[in-house]
């Protein structure tokens, strides 16, 4: 008994010290945040808005290469035309080959063009991301300290095969409602007019 004794304690001990640790451990939805944070809700009105602009671009392009498609087709036919003189159907298809060449040279331009656009993009919006991020983790950060938990541990977190990491939370330890009103507090005071972030920023 006398052994047994002094093993209780130390098991009572550890527990108790365990559900203390427990009570400063806190949970976060980081995606969540991050969909409802006015600055993402910016950012993306940009990225759709540049996205607009590489379509109208590429329609422009498509526009262009119609209609050299249309001249290539005419000249194909007037090189063919029994009724035309040798020397004309001979001028005709100089015309053609030099109508080919342009049209391969633009169909080109085009596929290096929505490559570029699009790469551009993709990073542009991956370096918006980042710096979003950022944002909220050192905004959480600051929360934490300030409400003294000892730990926050992201729930929206999925597992290799897609399931989630975090399986239950109690609402009353999670803190990403909180978050999100620090991150949009005063938000409704800015202008409307109010300029969406850069890239370079």
């Amino acid at each position: 008994m006398k052994k047994f004794f002094p093993t209780l304690l130390l098991s009572t001990a550890l527990l108790t010290a365990g559900v203390h640790a427990a009570d400063d451990i806190v949970f976060i939805d980081i995606q969540e945040v991050f969909k409802n944070f006015y600055k993402t809700q910016l950012a993306q009105s940009q990225i759709r808005q540049q996205a607009g602009d590489i379509k109208l671009e590429r329609e422009e392009i498509e526009s262009e290469l119609k209609e050299i498609k249309e001249e290539v087709e005419v000249l194909r036919t007037d090189s063919r035309d029994a009724t035309l003189s040798d020397e004309l159907r001979e001028n005709k298809r100089n015309q053609l080959e030099e109508k080919l060449v342009e049209l391969q040279k633009n169909e080109r331009e085009m596929i290096e063009f929505e490559k570029l656009r699009t790469q551009q993009l993709e990073q542009q919006n991956t370096r918006m991301s980042r710096k979003l991020f950022d944002e909220i983790h050192e905004q959480i950060i600051i929360y934490s300290k300030e409400k003294g938990f000892s730990g926050v541990i992201d729930r929206s977190v999925q597992s290799r095969a897609g399931m989630q990491v975090v399986l239950f939370v109690n609402p009353k330890k999670d803190i990403t409602a909180d978050i999100l009103a620090v991150m949009n507090e005063g938000r409704e005071l800015l202008s409307p007019e109010e300029p969406s972030i850069s890239a370079e920023q």
